[in-house]
């Protein structure tokens, strides 16, 4: 037997042994928001690597292994993970030396919709024997969306815009996380039915929105809101509602980041 397939079987048997295991004790993720699950549900001290956009566990010191796209494979195995919380962009040839090596890999999808995102939180706490912890957390963010949501049926019916990238212009798309922000405040989403993000600028003023939310984009929202602001003919300008919004909130799909920009969105559609 050569010595690499000698590593193979040794790390096949490890993880044969650790899978008996009822909880993963080393995981490395490689999501931001995966990262933020992992903390607020108190099982940061089972991870053991993340990508350098986990912002969170970085600052916290925790080892850096690339980014979801691209893993440094080398640093990844000498953290001997059991576990591998890795996303859909993830390539699928570092999935597949993980699952090699006796890696166990879960794979993450982006939650469409809050819900998803409670059911992913549920699940990844219950790989790491915290699901009393998410079920908590998750229970208390619903309470609070329906607390929202019931407060904003007694809200006009808006049309709103929200963008999230400039040049070109992207805006939130039905069938996505994102949305929820708008129809739980009782609102219309002005690119519903659209399958690519991106619009022009003229085909949102022809929309008319009523509100215009803007996501910060690392400062590139303050500018587009300057821009916006040069149309008065748009419902939005006329009535002073166009805002930013943190891109750190609304585009994390964690249970208490949702919460947060939802109560933001609401701010925005009720004042």
């Amino acid at each position: 037997m050569s010595f690499k397939s000698f590593v193979v079987a040794v790390a096949l048997l490890f993880f044969v042994l650790s899978g008996q295991a009822r909880e993963s004790k080393r995981v490395v993720s490689l999501a931001p928001s995966v990262s933020e699950i992992i903390y607020l549900v108190g099982a940061q001290d089972q991870l053991a690597g993340c990508t350098s956009y986990c912002t969170i566990a970085a600052n916290d010191s925790v080892p850096v292994v690339g980014n979801a796209i691209d893993v440094n494979m080398e640093a990844l195995f000498a953290l001997q993970p059991d576990l591998v919380l890795a996303m859909e962009l993830t390539k699928q040839q570092d999935i597949a030396a993980m699952k090699k090596l006796g890696i166990k890999v879960e794979l993450m999808k982006s939650p469409r919709n809050f819900e998803e995102i409670c059911e992913q939180t549920l699940h990844i706490a219950g790989l790491l024997g915290k699901t009393a912890e998410a079920e908590k957390l998750v229970a208390s963010a619903r309470q609070r969306v329906a607390e929202i949501s019931r407060l904003a049926k007694n809200q006009k019916h808006r049309k709103i815009f929200f963008q999230l990238g400039a040049n070109p212009i992207f805006s939130v798309l039905d069938n996505t996380f994102m949305n929820d922000y708008i129809t739980i405040c009782n609102g219309e989403n002005i690119a519903a039915g659209l399958t690519k993000g991106t619009v022009t600028r003229e085909s949102v003023l022809i929309k008319n929105p009523d509100v215009i939310i803007v996501a910060t984009m690392g400062g590139f929202g303050e500018e587009e809101m300057k821009v916006w602001k040069t149309y008065p003919e748009i419902e939005a300008v006329k009535n002073n509602k166009v805002f930013l919004i943190s891109s750190e909130t609304s585009c994390n799909p964690t249970p208490t980041s949702f919460v947060s920009a939802l109560e933001d969105v609401y701010k925005f559609v009720s004042q």
